[in-house]
């Protein structure tokens, strides 16, 4: 991409800044001290955000046998997958009905080369869903499987991205790609197909040719997509009309931490992975509270999961039982390192996709239903869950107050 369609590139002042432990705000800006809170239990119930819980159990048939899940995306009305070892986009109704495969593995028009989709993209009010692929042209179908185009609207790489409005795209930036490639966390692009903002986290004492992203994270929420990458400690919210910090998820990994996480020269020594670094796992928002999960680089099989106030800046963080731990190590839909679920008994509360800012969705698969039963959990589990272990997985919706 040419540098000069990108405004002037800034530092970012607050990568590891931001350091108070007194309190929770910093010029309006929410600030969580993760350091403080992981060395003190302060259980939460999800009680306090999850209005009510729905679980759709997808079809099985020959058709759409999913082995596991590497993508999800969803409307009011249908349910949009990638079935990671074939490479399948599934789409199903909401109630859990197989409607239809989108698109091929193939070398024609609308076809795409195998593990090629990176992502899922939805432009709701059009019925158009985008197969975004790795530094190719994403794939463009209406919902009812038709191939409409190929989107050559975008040159930059990108690895996340979602529609803000009509005609304003947010797009987050690529792991492991170098600065002149992606040189942002954020971009913004609109309807005369140009990126007309991008938000920078890289900093300054690495030279342009070596700066790189790492496990670069990008959730929804609302009219907006939330962005973190952990050379800094900032998530950034980028809206149709700019990009600005939304919280400081402060880790105080030192500064040395934040200069070689973002070197590609690191990769090899990994100099900046200490006992003492603390790694963002996932985070997702909802109209309350910012969620994070958390490893201590030192205790890689102790885990927290973690609740930051919005209205207040109350920051709270609990370890994850470690049962939950041992019976996530898998695929993607396997995972239920999450709080215990207190509302109905049923999976561990741990989404990992979001719908809008009152629903997430999880995915659970039929071999981790059985291995949290032989446990000892889901005793008065939704009868939902009772599916055989050669069931396609479950769609779990929160529905949050």
């Amino acid at each position: 991409m040419k540098k000069e369609t990108l405004l002037p590139l800034i530092t970012v002042i607050l990568c590891c800044a931001c350091s108070s432990q007194h309190s929770p705000m910093n010029d309006g800006l929410l600030i969580a001290d993760v350091r403080s809170a992981i060395q003190t239990e302060s259980p939460f119930s999800m009680k306090d955000d999850v209005q009510s819980i729905e679980y759709i159990p997808l079809e099985t048939t020959d058709s759409c046998l999913i082995s596991n899940i590497s993508s999800l995306i969803a409307d009011d009305d249908y349910i949009f997958l990638g079935n990671g070892k074939t490479s399948q986009v599934l789409q199903f109704d909401r109630q859990g009905k197989f409607i239809r495969q989108i698109g091929r593995v193939g070398e024609g028009p609308g076809e795409y080369a195998p593990y090629s989709v990176s992502n899922l993209s939805l432009n709701r009010s059009q019925k158009e869903i985008y197969l975004n692929r790795r530094y190719q042209s994403a794939l463009v179908y209406a919902y009812d499987g038709t191939f409409l185009r190929t989107d050559t609207a975008f040159k930059e790489s990108f690895g996340h991205r979602f529609l803000l409005n009509d005609e304003t795209w947010a797009l987050a930036g690529t792991d492991f790609v170098p600065k002149q490639v992606s040189p942002w966390l954020l971009a913004l692009h609109n309807g005369e197909n140009r990126l007309f903002e991008g938000k920078a986290v890289f900093p300054t004492s690495v030279p342009e040719e070596f700066v790189c992203m790492k496990e670069v994270q990008a959730n929804p929420f609302e009219q907006s997509l939330v962005a973190f990458t952990p050379s800094c400690d900032t998530l950034f919210r980028a809206t149709a009309s700019g990009i600005q910090p939304a919280c400081v998820y402060n880790r105080r990994n030192g500064t040395d931490y934040y200069t070689l996480i973002a070197d590609a020269r690191d990769m090899q020594t990994n100099k900046a992975e200490k006992e003492s670094t603390i790694q963002l796992f996932s985070f997702f928002e909802t109209s309350r509270y910012f969620y994070f999960r958390a490893i201590l680089k030192s205790n890689p099989d102790r885990i927290f999961f973690q609740r930051l106030e919005k209205q207040n800046g109350e920051f709270l963080s609990q370890s994850i039982p470690q049962d939950f731990i041992e019976i996530s190590r898998g695929f993607s839909d396997g995972q239920v390192i999450g709080i215990p679920n207190d509302l109905d008994n049923g999976i561990p509360f741990c989404p990992g996709y979001t719908l809008n800012d009152r629903t997430c969705m999880q995915a659970i698969n039929a071999e981790t239903i059985s291995k949290l039963k032989n446990k000892g959990y889901l005793k008065n589990a939704p009868k939902a869950l009772d599916i055989d272990e050669m069931d396609n997985p479950v769609i779990i919706i929160y529905h949050f107050r």
